[in-house]
């Protein structure tokens, strides 16, 4: 029995929750001791599949976003607007997982957008993978590449955007003592598995990628079904930050459709106002592949694991992203015609003709079902299976000699740091 520590720190909500507790479930079956350090412990209340798994809070990343502030160029101008912009803060944090890792006594550590955590177990000499999708997970391509879409961005300003996050790597590590630093770049390689699929890879296919596809939706969620056997049917995953959301609830709600909405964060008095009687609204997660498998439509904000598994079953998708890491997944999307993104001024009139359009776009449908087509033979579970077999081989006991001596990073050559 070996214990593996699970580590959840930058994202938002489901998504990320769905693959710790899968794979803690997992992990767990196979005999291993799991602790979980989520970003947000509230989520896996009631959940079975957390049962038995100890739960810590992960080090909560200070949010750097200004006012006026020029948006994030590549991955690690990301990282600096999210808690890598200040050394002390970034020292204090690393001394806090280093203190998890004496409670939790981990053999490997599994980062679900955890960098910190990353980069506390290459320190400890803890070995460490990556799980996520591939805006998580940078690829190795040097300099690491724009995260905006349409718009050129020169070479030297994505370099200069990774020797800054390095400079405050830097600065961290001296602070603990730590000489010669280990940069970021140094965190991420060929270990690490893409939960999602090439042609949906935020940063394009990688020739030596190890895509698993998703890994699932949230273990233990709540059964529904759709009422009207009749109707068109649309199935929403939606965030009240949203800009636009009220607006959409409305269009939503005023469709001659029958709508199921799923919207983490919503208030339940909020959730009785604009709910009615063709638009149920759930705060909880729902199991949703019975759902899509009637879908005519589904409407999200370009969260990844939603979205693909809405394609696997052939039902086109209407985004509204929030944050960079939805738009570039949605511009996948787009481009594989299964789906269009919600532009330009929101308001229930035009959102109305946007869903209205897509619910009777063939073109769409038809590109959404080549998807599922392409993927037919895949399953979530193989997902999981192939991703707790790459963990159990980052283990001591699963590697020689040599394989130990390289278990922080497999590559041939270590990465260049870009100083």
């Amino acid at each position: 029995m070996a214990r593996i520590l699970i580590a959840w720190e930058l994202g938002e909500a489901f998504g990320h929750l769905a693959r710790c507790l899968r794979l803690a479930q997992g992990l767990r079956q196979r005999g291993h001791a799991v602790v979980l350090a989520l970003k947000d412990v509230r989520l896996p209340t009631g959940n079975s599949a957390a049962q038995g798994t100890v739960i810590l809070q992960a080090p909560l990343t200070p949010q750097h976003r200004t006012a006026g502030r020029a948006r994030p160029v590549n991955y690690a101008d990301m990282l600096r607007h999210c808690g890598f912009a200040n050394p002390q803060e970034l020292a204090a944090r690393l001394v806090a997982w280093q203190g998890i890792f004496s409670l939790a006594r981990p053999q490997v550590l599994i980062g679900d957008h955890a960098p910190t955590a990353l980069l506390a177990a290459h320190l400890a000499d803890i070995p460490h993978l990556s799980v996520g999708t591939g805006f998580a997970i940078p690829s190795a391509i040097s300099p690491w590449p724009s995260i905006r879409p349409g718009e050129s961005i020169p070479d030297e300003t994505l370099i200069a955007a990774e020797q800054q996050l390095d400079r405050v790597l830097d600065a961290a590590q001296k602070a603990l003592g730590r000489a010669p630093p280990v940069c970021m770049r140094e965190l991420f390689g060929a270990r690490d598995v893409l939960d999602t699929f090439a042609e949906l890879d935020h940063y394009g296919e990688r020739p030596n990628g190890r895509y698993v596809g998703p890994i699932g939706s949230v273990p233990d969620a709540r059964r529904v079904s759709w009422q009207d056997q009749e109707c068109a049917k649309v199935l929403a995953y939606l965030r009240p930050e949203l800009p636009g959301f009220s607006m959409i609830l409305q269009a939503l709600a005023g469709l001659d459709a029958e709508v199921l909405c799923v919207a983490p964060g919503l208030s339940l008095e909020e959730a009785r106002r604009l709910a009615s009687r063709r638009m149920r609204i759930s705060l909880a997660p729902l199991d949703l592949p019975p759902l899509f498998e009637q879908a005519d439509l589904t409407v999200s904000y370009g969260n990844s694991g939603f979205s693909t598994q809405a394609l696997l079953a052939g039902v086109p998708l209407l985004m509204r992203p929030r944050h960079v890491e939805q738009a570039i997944f949605a511009h996948r999307v787009e481009a594989l015609g299964a789906g269009r993104l919600l532009n330009g001024r929101i308001d229930v009139a035009s959102v109305t003709t946007d869903l209205q359009a897509m619910l009777h776009s063939p073109e769409h449908r038809h590109a959404a079902q080549a998807f599922r087509d392409r993927h037919r033979h895949f399953f979530p579970g193989q997902a999981i299976e192939q991703t707790l077999t790459c963990i159990e081989h980052m283990l001591p006991e699963a590697r020689g000699p040599e394989q130990a001596r390289h278990a922080q990073n497999p590559q041939e050559k270590p990465p260049a740091c870009l100083h």
